[in-house]
């Protein structure tokens, strides 16, 4: 087994009823476990499913974290992050894939650019659609975003596998390569976020205290994507987002745009949202499914209390 003080870098991954999809993400990063440069912790939150047996069982050379409740993405990193000793930590979904070459890429670029703290691969979601990097959410993009521009986040572009790599202020946390000294300065993700907007507030207070951000399309990743939500059967809109993303959403804008612009811009999306959404009814168009009246408006997350 690899001494995890002596790897290049610890994959920290945090599972939620994961066992249809950890097997996979589990055996592409084994190779490099195998050669001494990576070593691996999974932090369970109390799935149902078995995947903290299968995984005790299946993959023995993992240092499995079983959590005595259900952390949420950002504070089960946390935990996790308590048992890294190496320079860099991989924040890596559980319904993702990264080969051991593609991990090099990313070990190698972080290595050659001292300014980066944050890189991320490219992402293939599902069968062919690549993640976008540059989403850094601001109120002025919500606002276009709810009438319609097309051109809501200006910086936001695809990685496309291959690509020269480039400066962007916000990645997929899904996947992102971490300075571990970096992650310390930055007291891991703020743990008031359950899920939802950690890696953005993560990113922007990463540039804040000069750190650099990277897309390094020369690695490439595969994610399933919203794993975890399709277990329970309920759209996304139904579940994770609706009790989760707005929570997350608000308190995000409070803590670095401020009380007046973060209600501001909450009232103003929402009211665009409603028109939208009876003009659709007015014109006979079908409109989308309203759930605006299930989403926590102006709330935030619930404390974290005595959570990590």
């Amino acid at each position: 087994m690899t001494n995890i003080a002596e790897a290049k870098v610890t994959a920290v991954i945090v599972t939620y009823n994961s066992r249809g999809h950890i097997h996979s993400a589990l055996e592409a990063l084994r190779e490099a476990h195998e050669a001494g440069e990576l070593a691996c912790v999974v932090v369970d939150n109390v799935s149902s499913d078995g995947t903290a047996d299968f995984i005790a069982a299946a993959h023995p050379w993992v240092e499995l974290v079983r959590s005595e409740r259900n952390l949420g993405f950002g504070r089960g990193c946390n935990l996790g992050f308590q048992r890294v000793r190496t320079p860099y930590v991989l924040i890596h979904n559980p319904d993702a894939v990264l080969d051991h070459q593609a991990l090099r890429t990313l070990l190698e670029f972080m290595a050659s650019c001292p300014a980066a703290g944050i890189v991320a691969p490219a992402i293939i979601e599902g069968e062919s659609s690549l993640q976008e990097a540059g989403m850094m959410t601001t109120p002025g993009s919500l606002v276009r975003s709810a009438l319609g521009i097309g051109n809501a986040l200006p910086q936001k572009r695809p990685i496309v596998p291959g690509s020269t790599p480039f400066r962007t202020p916000w990645v997929c946390g899904a996947m992102m390569l971490i300075d571990a000294d970096l992650f310390r300065r930055l007291q891991g993700f703020d743990p008031r976020f359950f899920l939802y907007f950690e890696e953005t507030d993560l990113c922007r207070r990463a540039t804040k205290v000069g750190s650099e951000i990277w897309a390094v399309g020369r690695a490439v990743a595969h994610h399933l994507g919203g794993a975890c939500a399709k277990s329970t059967g309920q759209g996304l809109e139904a579940t994770c987002i609706a009790e989760h993303f707005y929570r997350s959403r608000f308190y995000y804008l409070v803590k670095h745009f401020g009380w007046l612009p973060a209600v501001g811009t909450e009232t103003l999306v929402r009211l665009l949202r409603e028109i939208r959404h009876w003009r659709h009814r007015l014109t006979g168009r079908q409109p989308r499914p309203e759930t605006a009246g299930k989403r926590p408006f102006l709330r935030f997350p619930a404390p974290p209390g005595d959570l990590p």
